[in-house]
C-alpha cells in the first residue's frame, strides 16, 4: 500500500465535512419539521455534486452520517403529497460517489484491476438480479419486498468496490480511522442523553423482550462495537495522542453498548476481542493486559465509591436507579440461557424452524425474494418476511439457496484467510488488518441474530469492511 502526501487527504476530510453539513441540515430539518422538497433538492444537490467531484469525501460522509443519524439518513424517503418514494439520502450520495468513480475510471485516475476474488461478488450480483426477476415473474414474490431485498443485496454491496478502489494509500486508512473515531465520539452525546433520561433516543425501534429500557439505540451500539475493535487494535500497536484518547473514551463506549441491552452484541464483541488476541503479538497482548488491569482497578474503586455513596441514602432516587439498573442488566445476561421463557428467543427459534422447512422444499435454489413465512406461537399468528428472520446467513440460504450463501461465505473466508496470513511492516496497515479481521469476527457472530445484511444502515459496514480487506490483500 502506497504513501501519499497529507495535503490531498486533508482536502478529502474538509469536503467530507462540508458534505456532512449540507446532508445533515436536511436530515435534522426532516426530523424536526418534516419533509421539505425544496430543502431536499437544495441540500442533496450540493452534497451529490461534491461527491461526484470528490468520491472519497462522499464515502467518508456516508460513514459519518450513518454513525450519527442512522435510519434518519439511510431510510428517509422522498415525500411528495401522500406518495412515498424510497430514494434515501444515502442512495443519492452513494450514487454520486459511484458516478464520480466511473468518471475517474474513464479519465484513467482509477485503474480497475479485477482478480478472481472480485468475480465472486460479481457472480453474486448476477444471481441477485436473476432471483429478483424470477421472483417477480415466476415465483409469486411481492414486488416491493423483492425489490427492497434485491436493492440491499445489489446496490449497497457496491461499497465493497468503493472501499477497495478509494482506499489506495496509507493516509487514506488514517483518514478513514479519523472519520470512524469522530462518528463514535458523536455517539457519546446519545449515551449521555440516554443515561440522563433513562431512555435512549431512537431506541424504541428495537423493543426489549425482557424488563428494562435501552439507554442507547441498537444501531449506535453496533457502530460503537466496531469502533471498540479498532480501538483495541490501535492501542495494542501504537502509543500516541490518539491511543490516549481511545483509552479515555472506550469505557464510555462500553457503557453505551451495555446500556443498549443487545445481548448478541455483547457475545459478538467478546468473540471478536478473543479472536484479536490470537492475531496480536505477545508484546501487544501484554500491553492490552496492562491497560485492562488499570481499568479493572479503576472500575473496582469507582464501583466501591458509588455503592458506598448510594448506601448512605438507601431511599434516594440514585440508590433505587442503581439497584434497578444492575438488576435489569443481570436479568438480561441470565436470559440468554432462558430459551423457554424469553419471547425473542422463542420467536427466533420458531421462525428459523419454519424458514428451514420452506427452504428444504428447494434446497438448491431457495424460495426466492419477496416471500412471507407463517409463524404460530400459541395465540401469536403472523407472516414474517423471509428477509427479516433475524439471521442474515440463514436469510441468504433460504432465499437464494446454496448460490447466495456460497458466494458470500467464500468471498468472506478467502479474504479473511489471505489477510490473516500476511505480514505487514507498516503499523498503520497492521492496525487496519487486525481491526478489519476483528470487525469481521464481530459481524459473523452478530449477523446470526439480527437482519444486518437486509438493513442498509447495518449491512453497509460489512461490505465496506470486505472492501478494506480486499485492499489489504492486494
Amino acid at each position: 500500500m502506497e504513501k501519499e502526501s497529507g495535503r490531498k487527504i486533508s482536502q478529502d476530510l474538509l469536503y467530507a465535512g462540508i458534505l456532512v453539513a449540507f446532508a445533515g441540515l436536511f436530515v435534522l430539518a426532516n426530523y424536526f419539521s418534516g419533509f421539505s422538497l425544496p430543502l431536499y433538492v437544495a441540500t442533496m444537490a450540493v452534497a451529490a455534486v461534491l461527491a461526484i467531484f470528490l468520491p472519497r469525501a462522499g464515502f467518508y460522509a456516508i460513514i459519518f452520517l450513518t454513525f450519527i443519524f442512522e435510519r434518519f439518513f439511510t431510510l428517509a424517503p422522498i415525500m411528495i403529497g401522500r406518495d412515498e418514494y424510497k430514494i434515501y439520502p444515502i442512495d443519492v450520495i452513494l450514487g454520486a460517489v459511484l458516478f464520480g468513480m466511473l468518471v475517474q475510471v474513464a479519465m484513467g485516475k482509477i485503474k480497475l484491476r479485477f482478480k478472481k476474488i472480485d468475480w465472486l461478488l460479481a457472480a453474486f450480483f448476477l444471481f441477485v438480479g436473476m432471483y429478483f426477476l424470477a421472483s417477480i415473474f415466476a415465483g409469486g414474490g411481492e414486488f416491493s419486498l423483492a425489490f427492497s431485498t434485491a436493492k440491499n443485496y445489489l446496490f449497497y454491496p457496491l461499497l465493497y468496490f468503493v472501499a477497495y478502489l478509494l482506499i489506495k494509500h496509507v493516509n487514506n486508512l488514517k483518514d478513514l480511522g479519523k472519520v470512524v473515531i469522530a462518528g463514535a465520539l458523536g455517539i457519546v452525546w446519545f449515551i449521555v442523553f440516554g443515561l440522563a433520561n433513562r431512555h435512549g433516543l431512537w431506541s424504541d425501534f428495537t423493543p426489549l423482550s425482557t424488563e428494562g429500557v435501552r439507554t442507547l439505540a441498537f444501531t449506535h451500539a453496533f457502530y460503537l462495537s466496531m469502533t471498540l475493535i479498532f480501538a483495541l487494535a490501535y492501542t495494542a500497536l501504537k502509543s500516541d495522542k490518539v491511543s490516549k484518547l481511545l483509552l479515555i473514551v472506550s469505557p464510555i463506549w462500553i457503557v453505551g453498548i451495555v446500556g443498549s441491552m443487545m445481548r448478541h452484541l455483547w457475545i459478538s464483541l467478546f468473540v471478536a476481542a478473543v479472536s484479536m488476541m490470537f492475531l496480536l503479538s505477545r508484546n501487544s497482548r501484554e500491553m492490552l493486559k496492562n491497560y485492562a488491569g488499570k481499568y479493572l482497578i479503576f472500575a473496582i474503586f469507582a464501583s466501591a465509591m458509588l455503592f458506598y455513596g448510594a448506601t448512605l441514602f438507601p431511599r434516594s432516587a440514585t440508590y433505587e436507579a442503581l439497584e434497578n439498573s444492575l438488576g435489569i442488566v443481570q436479568n438480561r445476561v441470565v436470559s440468554v440461557a432462558n430459551t423457554s421463557g424469553d419471547e425473542s428467543i422463542l420467536w427466533r427459534s420458531e421462525i428459523w424452524k419454519q424458514a428451514t422447512k420452506q427452504y428444504l422444499e428447494n434446497p438448491v435454489l431457495g424460495i426466492g425474494f419477496g416471500k412471507l413465512i407463517p409463524v404460530e406461537i400459541g395465540k401469536y399468528h403472523d407472516f414474517v418476511e423471509a428477509r427479516n428472520i433475524h439471521n442474515s446467513f440463514l436469510a441468504l440460504l433460504v432465499q437464494m439457496g446454496i448460490f447466495g450463501i456460497g458466494l458470500v461465505t467464500t468471498l468472506t473466508a478467502v479474504l479473511a484467510v489471505k489477510v490473516a496470513k500476511k505480514k505487514y511492516s507498516d503499523k498503520d496497515v497492521q492496525i487496519a488488518a487486525y481491526s478489519s479481521l476483528g470487525i469481521l469476527a464481530l459481524q459473523v457472530v452478530a449477523f446470526m441474530f439480527q437482519p444486518y445484511l437486509e438493513a442498509n444502515l447495518l449491512g453497509i459496514f460489512f461490505w465496506i469492511n470486505l472492501g478494506i480487506l480486499r485492499r489489504l490483500h492486494e
